[in-house]
C-alpha cells in the first residue's frame, strides 16, 4: 500500500513539475534575429510600427472596427494578432539588415536597438541643451523616435551609396544608358505653353452676387466671340469689367516649376488645351476663369548628360535596396512563433 501511495505521489510530483516548467517557458520571452537578442520592448515597438498597416489590411478585407475583439476575430482565415506578429518580425529583420550592415561598415559603432535608443536620447538632449542656451537648432527641436530612425536609416543609405568601393556602387556609362532608355517617359520635357487667361477671384474680393453675375455674363459673351481672328486677349482688353483681370504667361518647361506654384489652378485647367483652344467660362472655388492656349510646342528629351547625377543616385539606391532585401531573405529567426503570437495577443493595445 505504501509503495502504491509513493508511486502516485511521485507521478503527481512529476506532473506538477512539468506544468511549472511549461508555464515558466511560456513566460520566458525569447526571440533572435540573426545573432541579435530581441527584447520585449523592441518586439512591441516593431509591432507598433506595423499596427496601422495591419489594421488597413484587414479593413480592406472586411474586418470590423478596431475594438477589443478586433485582434482575435479571424478575417478570411487570418487572425489579426498573428498577422501583426509576422509583420513585427519582418520589421525587425529589416532593421537588422540595415544596422548589421551599418555596424560592419563602421557607419554606427553599435547596431543594436538599445544603442539606437541611446543615440536618439542623446540627440534630443543635445538639441534641448542648445535651445536652452539660445543657440540655433536646425530641423526639429525634438525628434520622435520614428523620425529619428528614418533619419538614421537615410544617413546609412547615403553613406553606403557615396562609397564607390561598396558593391554595386560603381555606375558605368552603359548602366546609365540602359536606365535612361528604360525610363524615357520620365525624361520627356513638358511642352512649352503660351497662355492668356482671365481669373476673377470674386470670393476673395468680396463681390456681391450681382457683380459676379455681370462678370460671368461678360466672360460668356467674350467666349462666344472667340475664334481664329478674335483672341481672348483682344476681346478682354476692350471690356472694362474684365480687362484688369487679363493675364499672360509663357509657361516654358524650364519655368514650369515656378508657374506651378504661382498659378497651379490655371495650369490645371489649361493642361490639355492645344494651340488655339480655350476652356469654357468656369466658376471654381470662388473664382471665374476663361483660359486660352495661344501656342503650344513640344520639347524633346532631357539630354542624358543633364541627368547623369540623378541616374547615378537612382541606380545606387536601387542596388542598396536589393542588397538589404537579400540580407532580409537570408536572415535567421530563432523564436517560438506560437508563444510570440500569444505574447502579442496579450500585450497589444496595452
Amino acid at each position: 500500500m505504501k509503495k502504491k501511495v509513493f508511486a502516485i505521489a511521485a507521478i503527481s510530483f512529476f506532473i506538477i513539475a512539468a506544468i511549472i516548467v511549461f508555464f515558466a517557458q511560456k513566460d520566458s520571452f525569447s526571440l533572435k534575429i540573426n545573432d541579435n537578442e530581441i527584447s520585449k520592448e523592441e518586439f512591441l515597438a516593431a509591432a507598433a510600427q506595423k499596427r496601422y498597416e495591419v489594421v488597413s489590411y484587414f479593413s480592406e478585407k472586411g474586418g470590423g472596427n478596431v475594438d477589443a475583439k478586433f485582434w482575435e476575430e479571424a478575417v478570411g482565415g487570418e487572425l489579426p494578432y498573428e498577422k501583426l506578429t509576422q509583420e513585427a518580425i519582418e520589421e525587425l529583420k529589416y532593421f537588422y539588415a540595415v544596422y548589421d550592415m551599418a555596424e560592419e561598415k563602421g557607419y554606427v559603432e553599435d547596431g543594436s536597438y538599445s544603442a539606437l535608443i541611446k543615440r536618439w536620447e542623446e540627440e534630443n538632449h543635445f538639441r534641448k541643451d542648445k535651445i536652452e542656451k539660445g543657440e540655433a537648432v536646425y530641423g526639429l527641436s525634438e525628434y520622435p523616435l520614428d523620425l529619428y530612425l528614418e533619419y538614421e536609416m537615410d544617413t546609412i543609405q547615403k553613406s553606403y551609396c557615396d562609397d564607390l568601393e561598396n558593391e554595386g556602387m560603381e555606375v558605368t556609362e552603359e548602366d546609365r544608358k540602359q536606365y535612361y532608355e528604360s525610363n524615357l517617359a520620365f525624361y520627356q520635357r513638358e511642352d512649352d505653353r503660351i497662355l492668356d487667361y482671365v481669373k476673377i477671384p470674386y470670393s476673395e474680393e468680396g463681390m456681391s452676387d450681382k457683380q459676379v453675375q455681370e462678370l460671368k455674363s461678360c466672360l460668356t459673351s467674350i467666349y462666344k466671340k472667340m475664334d481664329k481672328k478674335h483672341s481672348l486677349a483682344d476681346l478682354a482688353e476692350s471690356e472694362q469689367l474684365v480687362a484688369p483681370y487679363l493675364a499672360h504667361a509663357d509657361v516654358t518647361s524650364s519655368e514650369l516649376h515656378n508657374y506651378s506654384r504661382s498659378m497651379s489652378d490655371v495650369l490645371e485647367y489649361a493642361w490639355d488645351l492645344k494651340a488655339g483652344e480655350s476652356t469654357t467660362v468656369m466658376d471654381e472655388n470662388g473664382s471665374l476663369y476663361l483660359i486660352e492656349c495661344t501656342d503650344r510646342s513640344e520639347n524633346g528629351l532631357t539630354p542624358i548628360e543633364e541627368v547623369k547625377d540623378n541616374i547615378n543616385k537612382a541606380l545606387r539606391e536601387q542596388r542598396y535596396d536589393k542588397m538589404i532585401e537579400q540580407r532580409i531573405a537570408e536572415a535567421s529567426v530563432d523564436g517560438d512563433m506560437e508563444y510570440l503570437c500569444i505574447f502579442m495577443k496579450k500585450h497589444i493595445d496595452k
